[in-house]
């Protein structure tokens, strides 16, 4: 008991000293804690608790790496935890229950939650609109006033327009050219009370749901023939990208011709024979209903040596993004490197929206991957003679 009360009294003796090491101890407590929640938020410590690879369930973190979002550096609590600091907590709490389940459920309890998520739950709309659209972003912001206290996580320093046009994406409540299709977002979610998950499921984690996408939209068109809705027939009432690719425009500074099937006059439905049977995708041996089977080679080339060229650019895009915001952090006038990294996003977005790595138009595909290439180059190198 003396002991306690010799402490104290050394204390008041030091009470300047104490004062300090009490800050320090709260500094150095508070700085461990903000490193371990970085530590457990990151990509890397979701892996593993889910370490496959490919799509579905296990994977998620793999598929995410092979994402748009993946690419553009939005992280898991960037879509699953809601803006600011209470929603960053609680996704940080929800954590711990998901710690805990891993710790105590079977592999095939795990399995049957992640194959049927709740995904209005784990990615409200409320949440896609604070990225994707400005109005979303702003009215969220107003509602949520402590955003962040220290930096966590990228989708807390989300500001549209500045965001949404740095990373080159559409309004989607204001456009309605986006991804390459004519679509109304507005439109649906305001008249047909759709969600974001009804046309978006298997969005990140499992991308090969294109064609059941397209069999929604489809199937409700079909319901509503006598409306404005596009029908089967009128392929060009969504697919612009496709057909701007078949015609060699649409591309920013680009000159382009039209492509071989184009000028031969062949029609979407020679190539996409089953799109009745709701099969939208040929296949390279549609080539040798008129071709010779050697042409499987040229569509096998044309395809894999496009799909490179774009992974390539994708990758340095982010360079590109990163050294931009690097000058940006330092005043420096970067204006016209930003319109110029504008125009090259969207070239390439032109040829990914396209969909099929450049078989439409390869001559013209490749004219534009070389253009976005060249404008990525010229921003870097402007970036750096500018010192």
């Amino acid at each position: 008991m003396a002991s306690i009360k010799d402490f104290f009294a050394w204390c008041k003796r030091h009470i300047v000293l104490v004062t300090i090491i009490c800050v320090v101890l709260m500094t150095v407590f508070g700085f461990v804690n903000v490193q371990i929640l970085h530590m457990t938020s990151e990509p890397e410590f979701c892996h593993m608790c889910h370490p496959a690879k490919g799509f579905g369930p296990l994977a998620e973190v793999d598929s995410w790496e092979h994402s748009a979002h993946g690419d553009a550096g939005v992280s898991c609590l960037d879509c699953h935890g809601r803006p600011g600091v209470v929603g960053y907590m609680k996704a940080k709490l929800g954590g711990l229950k998901d710690t805990y389940m891993q710790l105590t459920i079977s592999k095939e309890e795990k399995l049957e939650i992640l194959a049927n998520p709740d995904s209005e739950h784990l990615v409200p709309d409320q949440h896609c609109l604070f990225c994707h659209s400005d109005e979303g972003n702003q009215e969220y912001r107003k509602k949520v006033k402590l955003m962040k206290i220290v930096k966590m996580r990228m989708l807390d320093d989300v500001k549209n327009p500045e965001f949404r046009e740095h990373k080159g994406l559409p309004d989607i409540m204001a456009d309605t050219y986006v991804g390459g299709t004519q679509f109304d977002h507005a439109m649906h979610i305001e008249n047909f009370e759709f969600k974001c998950g009804d046309c978006h499921f298997g969005l990140v984690h499992q991308p090969g749901t294109k064609t059941d996408r397209m069999n929604k939209c489809v199937t409700c068109h079909q319901e509503n023939e006598g409306s404005s809705a596009p029908q089967m027939a009128d392929c060009q009432g969504c697919h612009e990208a496709q057909y701007d690719m078949n015609r060699g425009v649409g591309a920013k500074g680009v000159e382009g011709e039209e492509g071989l099937m184009w000028g031969a006059g062949i029609g979407c439905q020679e190539c996409h024979t089953a799109v009745d049977q709701g099969l939208y995708r040929p296949s390279k041996e549609s080539c040798t209903d008129c071709h010779e089977a050697e042409y499987v080679e040229i569509f096998d080339d044309w395809s894999s040596s496009t799909a490179k060229e774009i992974a390539g650019l994708r990758e340095m895009r982010v360079e590109v993004e990163e050294a931009l915001r690097g000058a940006d952090a330092r005043k420096r006038d970067t204006k016209g490197a930003w319109e110029r990294y504008q125009k090259a996003l969207f070239n390439l977005k032109l040829v990914r929206n396209d969909g099929t790595s450049g078989v439409h138009n390869r001559e013209y595909a490749s004219t534009i991957l070389d253009s976005v290439r060249a404008d990525f180059k010229k921003i870097l190198s402007d970036l750096e003679s500018s010192w």
